[in-house]
């Protein structure tokens, strides 16, 4: 990052409705140095996500953010990059960040890092190992029955919810929140009609057609759950997911292996696979 975007002491930059903006263009770099995202959109949509994702409805724009708010921010910052950002980085980056937008006073003081951080990277390292070894889409995890073709092969690991969606579907999924709430809230019978008008309304908020498998409550750990969704599939199957949906249509339409094995293109591919030696 240039030394000249960065401002020395504790006070805060002014300029009318420009924090956020700073805000999001900062941690767009930031994601780029770590070359995590597919293109230049993902980085912005990741960094806009990010940025918006604590439950106090920050406001970057009215006043500088606290330190939970940030600790919030950090922790979507994890769960978005599974396994490969850990938590002293992803403090460091947005610490990094805060400098950027509100000056290096402003970040010591607000303490979202502190001293030890750098202490304690060699054992968050070792400890993190574990972590670490979890295969990522497309990386074999082990021999196993492909859940697709069903044959015994090495197997990958397939996200049901596609990484590269999970901007989005966040936004969908805590901006539905309350109508998410409202829906399983209405009894079946008495107020059918109110519930099915509600689930319509679920659809199009969602970009779906089914909303039987989204979370009844939309929490942090629920969200997160639903985005870490795998199912385990051989390479030849796994390619074919890919190859005949896009990334949205997975996470909206093709969410759980039975939606895969409901696609007609799918089933026949997987029935072809089956013959096949492995």
């Amino acid at each position: 990052m240039p030394s000249s975007s960065r401002r020395k002491g504790g006070a805060c930059r002014c300029c009318d409705n420009d924090d956020t903006k700073t805000f999001v263009s900062t941690l767009v770099g930031q994601l780029m140095s770590l070359q995590l995202c597919s293109s230049d959109e993902e980085y912005i949509s990741v960094a806009e996500a990010i940025a918006s994702s604590s439950s106090s409805s920050l406001s970057l724009d009215e006043a500088p953010p606290s330190k939970e708010d940030l600790e919030e921010i950090v922790l979507t910052l994890v769960d978005y990059f599974e396994g490969d950002v850990k938590e002293h980085d992803a403090k460091n980056m947005i610490h990094t960040v805060v400098m950027d937008v509100w000056g290096d006073d402003f970040a010591e003081n607000l303490g979202l890092i502190d001293n030890d951080t750098a202490d304690s990277d060699e054992h968050d390292d070792n400890e993190g190992n574990e972590s670490d070894d979890d295969d990522d889409d497309g990386d074999f995890v082990g021999e196993g029955e492909c859940q697709l073709c069903e044959r015994a092969v090495k197997l990958t690991r397939h996200h049901l919810i596609p990484k590269t969606t999970w901007s989005r579907i966040k936004k969908r999924l805590w901006n539905a929140a309350p109508t998410i709430e409202t829906y399983h809230s209405l009894d079946d019978e008495i107020s059918h009609e109110k519930k099915e008008f509600t689930r319509n309304k679920l659809e199009k908020m969602l970009g779906m057609t089914d909303i039987s498998d989204i979370p009844k409550s939309i929490t942090h750990d629920s969200v997160r759950t639903y985005l870490f969704k795998v199912c385990l599939l051989c390479r030849q199957c796994h390619s074919a997911v890919h190859r005949i949906h896009t990334e949205m249509e997975l996470a909206t339409e093709y969410n759980t292996i039975d939606k895969l094995f409901g696609d007609e293109e799918l089933l026949k591919f997987g029935k072809w696979a089956s013959k096949q030696r492995p």
